[in-house]
């Protein structure tokens, strides 16, 4: 998953400045396989907790870990939510990186006992990977994954991304990532080179695309135009971009279309 958005990048930065989000041994044993959790400091939640702020909130049970890509690279993530659960939501982010997912996360954790893993790609936040790595499309995604299921107990693992995390999550579907659903919220209609719309026909049923009209016309018409050649819903929003549209951004409070794309992780309100 790679930094280079092309043209987006620009327009997504200016972006996420305004938005809520996060600005973000040598003689170790023989790296883990792919997915398995790599130990960190001890104050590794808390240094979490100091850099992303209000981002999430002083009461999420949360813990910063990270973990080998499938291909490579050390990724680093977290988990909101319950440590075990059958329910796990993989989520990818804006270019400000994941604490910006905190307060969904927080919030479908109280109310609908949700996990969530928060996923920083390579060259977000602390995460770390050679090109080939990077290149891989399903490095981050399938290593995340199978964390979920192996280590946490899920039966059902949905990937969900925003903004550049969610070009990113239909670029992993179509690679073939091993989730039960998908969802793109705002995500550009093409990331680093690859354009979205020759993917439709790769995707999977279970998914959700999600674009406000603030975004641009062209942007609205491609995410529409993805959402029905890939058969399934759109959800239409006059304003707000990304993680906006899912929290509140003054108050904090989950939005209606945050609490469809809960239910949709849950599988409790379908699509």
């Amino acid at each position: 998953m790679r930094r280079d958005g092309g043209r987006w990048a620009a327009v997504a930065l200016l972006t996420v400045l305004v938005l809520a989000g996060c600005s973000t041994g040598d003689d170790a044993p023989p790296a883990p396989s792919p997915g398995a959790a790599v130990d960190d400091p001890a104050d590794a939640t808390a240094a979490l907790r100091e850099r992303c702020v209000s981002a999430i909130p002083e009461d999420a049970e949360l813990e910063a870990f990270g973990f080998t890509g499938a291909t490579g690279g050390d990724i680093e993530a977290a988990r909101i939510g319950p440590e075990s659960n059958d329910r796990v939501a993989v989520l990818l982010p804006q270019i400000g990186g994941m604490c910006g997912w905190g307060r969904w996360a927080t919030a479908a954790a109280e109310d609908a006992g949700l996990t969530s893993l928060l996923v920083n790609p390579c060259g977000y936040g602390e995460s770390t990977c050679a090109d080939a790595e990077d290149a891989d499309p399903l490095n981050e995604v399938a290593a995340a994954v199978e964390l979920a299921r192996t280590d946490y107990g899920a039966e059902r693992v949905v990937l969900l991304g925003t903004s550049m995390g969610g070009s990113l999550t239909v670029i992993a579907v179509a690679a073939g990532a091993d989730v039960d659903a998908w969802a793109d919220v705002s995500g550009p209609s093409t990331w680093d080179g690859v354009d979205l719309a020759p993917l439709a026909s790769d995707l999977s049923p279970e998914g959700l695309v999600v674009m406000a009209r603030s975004d641009g016309a062209q942007l609205f018409r491609a995410a529409r135009a993805l959402a029905r050649d890939a058969g399934v819903p759109f959800v239409e929003r006059r304003s707000g971009h990304g993680w906006e549209l899912l929290v509140d951004p003054v108050d904090g409070s989950m939005t209606g279309t945050g609490r469809r794309l809960m239910d949709f992780a849950t599988g409790a309100g379908g699509v």
